[in-house]
């Protein structure tokens, strides 16, 4: 799944480039959607499961980081090639498609498929060959895995007449998992309501330089290089600290702090030719607190739903994103003449979907470990003091 939409992004991008009318490049930007919507949904899951429990929040958080030098590497080609120079815009597709082209090779080359995945399926001696390379490139230099041990852990959850693989690949069969009586309360609806709530706050990304001309600022492609480079103080804070002070705790405080800046840029946009430095300076502080939050509430989403769904699981949820990005494409349009309304809506949205995880009572899974199927995950949710299964 990741190396397909890795691919069908590279190359409808570099269609795009070439497109000669507009329904062309649509279907070509159509597709590229589709790739991304395929990485999202495989890149955070497959890092959860290849990473070790103690540490899997910063192995998803530097993962992660790299969506950041990607934010950065297209502000500065804007920056080069429209703020500084006039390229044809086509250069700047064709150039814009290529990391995700190189990244397709590289996971194609040096990235396993999930033990985790394989083990449920059956794959046993895949499993353990792929468990016992993972934990060499770490330093791991104990006794190996063997067969007979991952018998022993899934050999019981293989065999369940829910969960035999030709069940399990059924995706209506996971759909309803998802929507089931042990995920839907304290995992799915509340992931949801945030995956929502954090994509419309990112809706102000794709208008910022819009926003800032409509407010008043000069060098617009500058302020915007400025608002992507916040990107990198924002990823190494939830890199220091996922693991150390737990994903709901980062998860509330980043998408609380990122409304605040909202609300001070709101503030600042009332009269922004007296406050032009209060704008920036909340904006690029509103950017690096929503990219923390991103990456705290990846690492949640994959860590809460179980392995037999989790690709699913991050998917629905990015499909929720998805619809929350189109709908505020149309709000930011409607209201980009008055951004003060267009930064309080969006600041009333991120501070409503804060509170979701702490409603909703979802389990931090900070230094435990993952769930494999739904019946795991049944009636476990914040502060019951049920332990969590424990798996290889």
């Amino acid at each position: 799944t990741l190396l397909a939409g890795l691919f069908l992004n590279a190359t409808s991008g570099i269609a795009a480039s070439m497109a000669q009318t507009a329904v062309i490049m649509c279907g070509c930007r159509f597709f590229a959607g589709l790739g991304i919507g395929a990485v999202l949904s495989s890149l955070i899951t497959l890092a959860s499961e290849l990473s070790p429990s103690k540490h899997r929040g910063w192995y998803i958080t530097i993962v992660g980081g790299f969506w950041t030098l990607g934010s950065v590497f297209i502000a500065l080609l804007a920056f080069i090639l429209f703020g500084r120079n006039n390229y044809s815009w086509r250069i700047f597709v064709l150039i814009a498609a290529s990391p995700t082209l190189l990244g397709g090779i590289l996971v194609y080359s040096f990235v396993p498929e999930s033990p985790r995945y394989l083990a449920l399926h059956g794959r046993y001696q895949d499993a353990v060959n792929v468990a016992n390379h993972v934990a060499e490139s770490m330093g791991y230099s104990g006794e190996k895995l063997t067969i007979s041990e991952i018998r022993d852990h899934y050999g019981h959850l293989t065999e369940e007449k829910n969960y035999l693989i030709q069940k399990n690949d059924n995706a209506m069969k996971k759909i309803r998992d998802l929507y089931g009586k042990n995920l839907l309360l304290h995992t799915t609806l509340p992931l949801q309501i945030v995956w929502f709530a954090m994509s419309f706050g990112s809706g102000l990304c794709t208008w910022i330089t819009k926003l800032f001309e409509e407010i008043g600022l000069s060098d617009i492609y500058l302020q915007s290089l400025y608002f992507a480079l916040a990107n990198i103080p924002g990823n190494a804070m939830a890199t220091f600290l996922v693991d150390r002070i737990g994903r709901k705790v980062l998860l509330f405080g980043s998408m609380t702090s990122a409304a605040l800046c909202l609300g001070l840029a709101a503030h600042g946009a009332s009269d922004a030719e007296a406050r032009q430095l209060q704008v920036i300076l909340s904006s690029c502080a509103f950017h690096s607190f929503l990219v923390t939050g991103w990456c705290a509430l990846s690492v949640m989403t994959s860590e809460l739903f179980p392995t037999s769904i989790r690709g699913t699981g991050m998917g629905v949820c990015s499909g929720v994103g998805r619809i929350a990005g189109i709908l505020v494409q149309y709000v930011n349009g409607a209201f980009i003449d008055q951004p003060l309304v267009l930064l309080l809506a969006a600041a009333t949205c991120m501070m409503t979907g804060a509170f979701a995880p702490i409603v909703c009572r979802m389990q931090d899974m900070t230094d435990k470990h993952l769930f494999e199927i739904p019946s795991m995950a049944m009636g476990v949710v914040e502060g019951d003091g049920q332990a969590v299964h424990k798996i290889v």
